[in-house]
């Protein structure tokens, strides 16, 4: 699995083991040595990929 792609786009089965690792609670430099690609690689993948899971309720302004 850790082929030499440092110049390629994540492949799907990359995508999913980051999504395993944050899952698990693993460490983004975790998660990058697992795949072969630096830690700013899956920083950047996170940050494009993120999605809000639970919208807060309270009121952003107090009056």
């Amino acid at each position: 699995m850790n082929h030499s792609n440092a110049f390629s786009h994540l492949t799907l089965e990359e995508r999913r083991i980051i999504l395993t690792g944050i899952s698990n609670g693993s460490t983004k430099s975790a998660i990058a040595k697992t795949i072969g690609k630096d830690r700013s690689t899956v920083a950047k993948e996170i940050r494009l990929h993120r999605t809000l899971s639970n919208k807060c309720k309270m009121p952003l302004s107090f009056k």
